[in-house]
């Protein structure tokens, strides 16, 4: 599982789900390391992102109702890291196509057009990506 920070968006399982900030500094758990977590994000009512204020590590707890029924950790993919999330998910040539169209430079229209309908069919938005490189 990743979250893409400056977007507020969850991938799973392939897919990108919008996540709705949290603004104030409630509590999210507590750590394997034992620190308190806040928490950062939620999807929907069933999935909480926290963050530990001791070790920083990031977690997603999946509910069920009122039931906790998964733990496990979370990527976070932070502005400067938003390139090296988009090598992993496109090939070398749709990668440089996007990298060219974020700069504004001449690009591979045909790389850039498999890189936006791969992007768009996990659920991310080619444009908010663009912003983020440029």
């Amino acid at each position: 599982m990743k979250y893409i920070e400056p977007l507020s968006v969850v991938i799973l399982d392939g897919r990108a789900f919008k996540a709705d900030r949290v603004r104030k500094q409630l509590f999210g758990g507590f750590c394997k390391c034992g620190g308190r977590m806040v928490q950062k994000a939620w999807v929907g009512e069933s999935i909480l992102i926290s963050e530990c204020e001791k070790c920083w590590r990031t977690e997603a707890f999946r509910f069920n109702g009122r039931r906790l029924v998964e733990r496990r950790e979370v990527e976070v993919v932070s502005k400067r890291n938003v390139k090296d999330f988009l090598s992993d998910v496109l090939t070398p040539t749709e990668f440089d196509a996007v990298m060219d169209r974020a700069k504004g430079r001449q690009y591979n229209y045909g790389a850039f057009s498999r890189a936006r309908r791969k992007l768009e069919n996990m659920g991310l938005n080619v444009e908010e990506l663009l912003t983020l490189l440029a």
